[in-house]
């Protein structure tokens, strides 16, 4: 799945980008389940299930927060038990082998999830690695982020730090555990825009964030989590699927 230039870019910067990775009509499956989601939840003030909703003030895991708007979803925890055509995505042979491209021919699920970052007002999300979240596992796991709109700069795109994954797991804190602003090296930041289907691929070391949207485009995206390790499913939440086992353990290739 990874041709050298692109395995050497991921093993440099932490993060690569794989354009054209879905189709027109994954993309659109993708989008249509989500939609279909959105509109099941249109009136919904508070946080149910996985999906969360926008806070006033940006604080999305506020539960007692204020939502901005009813059904202004942020994002959507475990959309592989939710969503069918995101299933078929984060867990068929072309995402399991694009994962295997950086952590081995073993690759297990490890989570997922729609983040969604809506128009006039999708939270940002600060300075953090993916593997602060699950302290207790190695941190080798690669995160796939893959765009079902074009995100760029103006609608809230990732933004990296290149060679960051070198650096091992530092402190984080808050409710979003985030890394203190003071400790990040904002010059060496760039951003990582993706269009639509297009696949970023990153280490869960590497050091990432992403602005808020105040555009007037949304910018939905799927994110699957992968593990050369047999660690139970972070979000099955008591949900079993056919190849998970009584652990959770859920082993794609």
């Amino acid at each position: 799945m990874l041709t050298t230039e692109q395995r050497t870019a991921y093993d440099r910067d932490g993060y690569v980008v794989i354009d054209g990775f879905l189709t027109a009509n994954s993309i659109a499956a993708a989008k249509a389940d989500i939609a279909a989601l959105l509109d099941r939840v249109r009136s919904q003030t508070v946080d149910q299930g996985g999906v969360n909703l926008e806070k006033v003030g940006d604080a999305s895991l506020d539960w007692g927060a204020a939502v901005k708007r009813p059904g202004m979803v942020r994002k959507v925890q475990g959309a592989v038990f939710e969503l069918p055509a995101v299933r078929s995505i984060l867990c068929g042979p072309q995402m399991i082998a694009a994962a295997a491209a950086c952590i081995g021919p073993v690759v297990h699920y490890h989570s997922s999830k729609a983040m969604l970052k809506p128009a006039r007002g999708g939270a940002p999300k600060p300075w953090h690695q993916d593997a602060a979240y699950w302290p207790d596992d190695a941190t080798d796991q690669v995160t796939a982020w893959i765009a079902l709109d074009d995100a760029g700069i103006d609608n809230g795109c990732v933004w990296a730090i290149p060679g960051s994954h070198q650096l091992g797991l530092l402190p984080h804190q808050g409710k979003e555990l985030q890394i203190e602003a003071a400790k990040i090296a904002a010059d060496r930041a760039v951003p990582v825009p993706v269009r639509p289907g297009g696949l970023l691929l990153f280490h869960a070391l590497v050091l990432h964030m992403s602005h808020r949207n105040d555009s007037d485009r949304d910018r939905w995206a799927l994110i699957g989590d992968y593990d050369p390790r047999p660690n139970p499913a972070l979000d099955a939440q008591g949900r079993r699927v056919e190849g998970m086992d009584e652990r959770g353990v859920w082993r794609l290739a």
